[in-house]
């Protein structure tokens, strides 16, 4: 069986029982959603860009539109890949790469920046928040010009560790506390 969070992503990253039942889950949606939560981002009304088309972007996209955002632009460099998203989204507008709306928030899907790289974009916004899906390393390019150009940044550290959080809760029927204290046995603290 598979819970709405899939029905809606095409995306499971949690199996469990639940009787005889075996569950299909995606903790990712909530994991999204409650790392913009914990870091006090309201989507509400607010035009948001995301970049990149790869496995999680659909649970951005359900998170954000349960949240109300008035817009969803999506950038890919296969452009293929956007548009099969907004199969599954029709309120998505696809952009070609390169093509920068008038936005409040823009996300990075992509994996450019694992490896210190940067994004061929030229995001020269001012007073907007730039959220990266990674987390390791802490700044990425993209987050270092975002800051510098006068932008409140977030990686996704808590993304991370919030939907580790849903699928242990699942898992164990126990929802751990994340405080600082968790942070640092995890050795995470210093991502954040």
């Amino acid at each position: 069986k598979l819970s709405l969070e899939v029905e809606k992503t095409g995306s499971v990253n949690t199996i469990y029982k639940n009787g005889n039942e075996v569950i299909g889950h995606n903790t990712d949606v909530a994991g999204f959603e409650l790392s913009l939560r914990h870091s006090k981002i309201n989507v509400l009304h607010k035009s948001i860009l995301i970049l990149g088309a790869g496995g999680v972007v659909p649970s951005i996209v359900y998170s954000l539109l349960s949240m109300g955002c008035k817009k969803i632009f999506l950038s890919n460099r296969t452009i293929e890949r956007a548009e099969n998203i907004k199969k599954r989204f029709n309120e998505v507008e696809v952009l070609k790469w390169g093509n920068i709306p008038d936005f409040d928030i823009v996300i990075n899907a992509t994996s450019v920046g694992l490896k210190g790289d940067s994004l061929d974009l030229d995001l020269k916004a001012q007073d907007k928040i730039f959220y990266d899906i990674i987390y390791n390393p802490k700044e990425t390019q993209f987050l270092k010009k975002a800051k510098e150009n006068g932008n409140r940044i977030e990686n996704g550290i808590f993304m991370f560790i919030y939907q580790a959080n849903q699928s242990f809760s699942i898992w164990n029927n126990v929802i751990p506390k994340i405080d600082e204290e968790t942070l640092n046995i995890l050795g995470w603290s210093e991502l954040v």
